[in-house]
Formats: structure tokens, sequence, C-alpha cells
């Protein structure tokens, strides 16, 4: 969330399946979850510019993908298959930072699920547990409303996660 937008209210925007647009480039199916990537929009509403796009490589796959720099920031992560960028090999389960400005070509000969993710810097940001906030005062107070349980329950659910210990 953009500092001013951080205290917002909650909320949930769906958007059904088909409505999200797609592609096949070479016979990779490119979907546009949030953003816009390949000359497709998402109707996903953010409130600061971001990115997500799911490239899915079919198995023995021969296509070479160029990234849009259509992001400040961007990364690529592949959630089950190792791939290639600019011919350098990338283990599976690993993010890489792309440099601003480039496009660099994309291969997975294995085939997989890559996301392309990324969007406009938020600035620095604390993070403990499921809180994250630009003020390290707000994550405290998240904390101590997480144990005295003022969080509005999610209804149906009855079990209580209790917050791992916290570090000085």
């Amino acid at each position: 969330m953009p500092t001013e937008r951080e205290e917002d209210a909650p909320a949930f925007q769906h958007v059904p399946s088909a409505a999200i647009p797609s592609l096949a480039i070479d016979g990779v199916d490119v979907r546009v979850l949030i953003g816009s990537a390949f000359g497709l929009t998402s109707p996903v509403n953010a409130l600061s510019p971001t990115l997500y796009v799911n490239l899915n490589f079919p198995a023995a796959s021969t296509a070479v993908i160029a990234i849009p720099d259509v992001a400040e920031e961007r990364a690529l992560y592949s959630t089950d298959e190792a791939f290639e960028l600019d011919g350098e090999p990338v283990p599976a389960h690993t993010m890489v930072v792309l440099e601003a400005g480039s496009e660099p070509r994309l291969r997975a000969p294995n085939g997989g699920r890559i996301v392309l993710v990324g969007g406009a810097p938020l600035g620095h940001r604390f993070m403990v547990w499921n809180f994250v906030s630009s003020r390290r005062e707000r994550i405290v107070q998240a904390q101590d409303d997480w144990e005295a349980q003022r969080f509005a329950h999610v209804p149906g659910e009855t079990e209580f996660i209790p917050l791992p210990p916290r570090h000085a």
C-alpha cells in the first residue's frame, strides 16, 4: 500500500477468471492478472502501479519471450522449473530482479510457470509475521491488537493462531 493509504479499510474486488486478459505467444499462455503488459490490461484495481503476469510454458517449449519494460521495478520467479534469462540458467524457486530499462529474453525449455511481478517502489517497510507498515510503531500496535484478539474474526473461522514470540 502507498504510505498515504496504509490505514485504509480492507477491501475486496472479485474479478471472474474469464475477465482476466490472456494471449498465447509461441505456445506460452500469458495472463495479465494485475497491471498492463504484452498489450493487455487487467481489470483488477490496484492502489499503486502493480504488475503480476503469469507465463505458463508448455513442456519442451522452444519459445523465447522478450520481457517488456513495463514497470519501474520487475522480477521473475519460477514456481516449479528452472528457466533461462538471456541464456543464463536460473534455478526454480529463485527470484531474479530485472535491470531497469532492460528487456531480457526468457526461455523455459522444460516448461513451467513463471511469474513476472513488479510495480512502483513503495519505500522502506517493516515486516513482522503478517504485519507490514512504513512505521515500526504501527507494527507493535498490530501485534498488540492481534494478541488481544481485537481484529475482526473471519466468518466461520474458529481457530486462533498465536503471534510468534516477539524479538527485542
